[in-house]
């Protein structure tokens, strides 16, 4: 009996982490570039179930196997594009295809298909809150906010005419391997990134790629399996409290 409360506590705490994700998806879907996490679980302490006579069981038959606890296996991050939303700020890039934004943060360069850029105080093109954003040659530094870019990325004066380097645009062979998530928008690379070109938007931003529908009914479920849990959890205690008070016969 006591071994239920294993079980039952283990989907309880693996309910809850699910939740955790679907919320935290919920949260960034008005951020851009966000990328949607899937909580995925796992099993262990499978045990083989047998069948046995009534009066002779000496002889048992192997009928399946049971899984006794769940547990969390990791989130898996889905990297399939958002869409595209034009603005009206000439410092916004959107990226068609496959590819990310190199950014210099202080902890070293990161990576994000977020393109909501600024201009820091010194005058570089930056992302609010992690870094300035790297060209071919290095941080791009721009002093106003008066520029075109064509579709590879080649940033220019629109007064002058002048030429302040190319948005530097990087992919990775396997993003499972060789990205890592730091938060939903960012990431940090295990592997050296390839340069590519892919096309570049000017005055459009990629939005989260969050599918709200299937995030409400993931929650919906989630939350029926965390109750669900949780009640038979009480009634296992109740039915231990009941025991120590009625003692051995």
């Amino acid at each position: 009996m006591f071994k239920g409360f294993y079980n039952l506590a283990s989907g309880v705490l693996t309910q809850t982490r699910n939740l955790n994700v679907i919320g935290n998806n919920m949260a960034n879907i008005s951020t851009p570039g966000f990328r949607q996490d899937t909580f995925t679980q796992t099993t262990f302490q499978d045990e083989m179930i047998y069948r046995i006579g009534n009066t002779d069981k000496s002889n048992p038959t192997p009928i399946g196997r049971m899984n006794c606890i769940v547990t969390g296996d990791g989130n898996v991050t889905d990297y399939t594009q958002g869409g595209i939303t034009p603005t009206a700020s000439s410092l916004d890039f959107a990226l068609q295809g496959s590819g990310f934004f190199a950014i210099q943060s202080g902890n070293g360069v990161t990576y994000t298909r977020n393109g909501s850029f600024i201009l820091d105080n010194e005058g570089y093109l930056y992302l609010d809150g992690v870094g300035r954003v790297l060209g071919t040659n290095g941080p791009i530094y721009l002093g106003t906010d008066k520029i075109s870019c064509d579709s590879l990325g080649n940033i220019s004066s629109e007064e002058t005419g002048q030429y302040f380097g190319r948005i530097r645009v990087v992919d990775f062979q396997d993003y499972d391997t060789q990205l890592e998530k730091t938060t939903g928008d960012m990431f940090v690379a295990t592997a050296a990134p390839q340069d590519v070109y892919t096309p570049i938007m000017q005055k459009f931003i990629e939005d989260s790629n969050v599918d709200i529908i299937q995030e409400y009914t993931q929650m919906m479920a989630t939350e029926r399996a965390l109750q669900s849990a949780a009640q038979v959890l009480k009634m296992y205690d109740q039915l231990a409290a009941k025991i120590v008070q009625i003692g051995p016969t």
